[in-house]
């Protein structure tokens, strides 16, 4: 089965390889139809470096990272700086 990926923006630091990334989208309330926008926020390892504001792609990870984290970033290899 594929895994859907969540786009979003970092919005904090937690620590050397953890990030919260606030994913945003917009839907028709069932009762009042009116536009609502929901957000629902992530925890997110990575072994590279990041900044607030920046737009990201993540995953769900094939295992679980900690009690809290269980995404990664897409295509969030390592480069090697030569």
């Amino acid at each position: 089965m594929a895994r859907s990926a969540l786009t979003g923006e970092i919005t904090k630091v937690s620590g050397k390889k953890t990030y919260r990334v606030t994913i945003s989208y917009r839907k028709v309330h069932p009762t009042y139809r009116k536009i609502v926008t929901y957000r629902r926020s992530f925890l997110v390892h990575s072994e590279n470096e990041h900044a607030i504001g920046e737009k990201v792609s993540i995953v769900p990870a094939t295992k679980r990272i900690s009690k809290l984290k269980h995404y990664v970033f897409v295509n969030d290899s390592k480069v090697s700086e030569k």
